[in-house]
C-alpha cells in the first residue's frame, strides 16, 4: 500500500540554489503550469499572520491533486511566544493531505530546533532535508557533476579555478558554467584558459587591483578599487578578502625568499598563486609583517565596534598607501 506524501517539508541549510531547485521540482508535480500557478502560494513568515497561512492551507486544490504553500523565513512562525508556536505546530499536525507546506529559510536557531523536534515526533507527516553548501574538493566535484547535468564537461584544473573564482558559491557557479558552456558551444571541455578569460573572480579582481595600487603607493586608485569592491560586497566580507590576500602575499614573499616556487606551495589555484607571487615582489617581508599587524588592529576594532566598517576600511587603505 502506498504511503501518502508528506504534508510538511522542512528544508534548511545555506545552499539556497539547491533549496530553490527542490521547491521547483515540487511545483512541477502540480501538473500543468497554469494549474500550478493557481495552486501555489508563497508567504514570508516574518510578516504573515498565522490565520492567512491557515486559510491558504485549508483551501482545496483546483484541478490538481495538491496545493503547494511555501513559507520563507519560516522560523518566524514559531517565534513570538509559546502560544504562537503552539498554534503553528498544531496547524502542521492538522494539515489536510491535499496541502504540501514547505518551510524554508529557517535561519533562527531556536525556530529550527522547534521545527526539527516536531518533525522528529511526526515522521509520517514531515520530510526534513538539510542543504549544506559544498566546499573545497566537494564543491569541485559538484561543479563537474553540475556541468555534466548541463550537457557539458569541464577539465579538473578548470573546475578548481572556477571554484576559486566563485568562492564556493553554487548559484554564481551555475551562472558562470552556463556562460562558459555557451562560449565553448558544448563542443569541447571547459579549460582553465576559458575560466581565466571569462569568469571574474568574486571581488578578487578589485582586491588584486587595490593591492597593486598599494604597492605603487597610489592611494587614490587603491581607495577607488576598495569602493568598487564595496558596491558588490558587505564591508566585513571585503575586509576578510583583504586579510586573505595579504596572508597569501606574506606566504608568497616567504616562499620566494626561501628560493621556492609559490605556485607549488600556496594553497590556491596556480593561476591565483602566480598573480599573488608577482604582487608580493612589490613588498618586503618587513612591510608585509607590519601590514598584517595593522590588519589585526583593525579586525579587533571592528569586532569591538570601536569604528564603523567603511570608515575603518577607508582609513586602513589610506594608511597602507602611505606606508607602501
Amino acid at each position: 500500500m502506498d504511503h501518502p506524501p508528506p504534508s510538511v517539508y522542512l528544508l534548511h541549510g545555506d545552499d539556497d540554489l539547491a533549496i530553490s531547485e527542490f521547491v521547483a521540482r515540487l511545483r512541477e508535480k502540480l501538473g500543468d503550469p497554469s494549474a500550478a500557478d493557481l495552486n501555489m502560494q508563497t508567504f514570508n513568515g516574518e510578516g504573515t499572520e498565522l490565520r492567512a497561512l491557515e486559510e491558504a492551507a485549508w483551501t482545496a486544490p483546483f484541478l490538481a491533486r495538491r496545493r503547494l504553500i511555501v513559507v520563507h523565513r519560516a522560523g518566524a512562525c514559531v517565534a513570538g511566544g509559546t502560544a504562537r508556536q503552539q498554534r503553528f505546530l498544531e496547524m502542521l499536525e492538522d494539515l489536510p493531505r491535499t496541502t504540501a507546506l514547505v518551510l524554508v529559510d529557517v535561519s533562527d536557531a531556536k525556530g529550527l530546533a522547534a521545527l526539527l523536534r516536531w518533525a522528529g515526533t511526526h515522521p509520517d507527516l514531515a520530510f526534513v532535508r538539510e542543504f549544506a553548501t559544498p566546499s573545497g574538493e566537494v564543491f569541485v566535484h559538484w561543479l563537474r557533476e553540475r556541468c555534466k547535468g548541463l550537457a557539458g564537461e569541464i577539465q579538473p584544473e578548470a573546475a578548481h579555478l572556477l571554484a576559486e573564482a566563485v568562492a564556493d558559491d553554487p548559484r554564481l557557479a551555475d551562472q558562470e558554467l552556463a556562460k562558459l558552456l555557451d562560449y565553448v558551444d558544448h563542443k569541447r571541455p571547459i579549460e582553465t584558459a576559458d575560466v581565466a578569460r571569462l569568469t571574474p573572480f568574486k571581488g578578487q579582481s578589485d582586491v588584486f587591483a587595490m593591492v597593486d595600487a598599494l604597492g605603487e603607493g597610489d592611494g587614490r586608485q587603491a581607495l577607488s578599487r576598495l569602493h568598487r569592491l564595496l558596491e558588490d560586497e558587505p564591508a566585513r566580507y571585503a575586509f576578510a578578502m583583504i586579510i586573505r590576500q595579504f596572508r597569501l602575499l606574506l606566504m608568497a614573499r616567504e616562499t620566494l625568499d626561501a628560493g621556492l616556487d609559490p605556485v607549488k606551495t600556496l594553497p590556491v589555484h596556480p593561476f591565483v598563486a602566480r598573480k599573488t607571487a608577482a604582487q608580493s615582489r612589490r613588498f618586503s617581508m618587513s612591510d608585509l609583517v607590519q601590514i598584517y599587524h595593522r590588519l589585526l588592529e583593525v579586525d579587533i576594532a571592528l569586532k569591538t565596534s570601536q569604528i564603523e566598517d567603511q570608515v575603518a576600511l577607508d582609513s586602513l587603505v589610506a594608511s597602507l598607501a602611505q606606508r607602501a
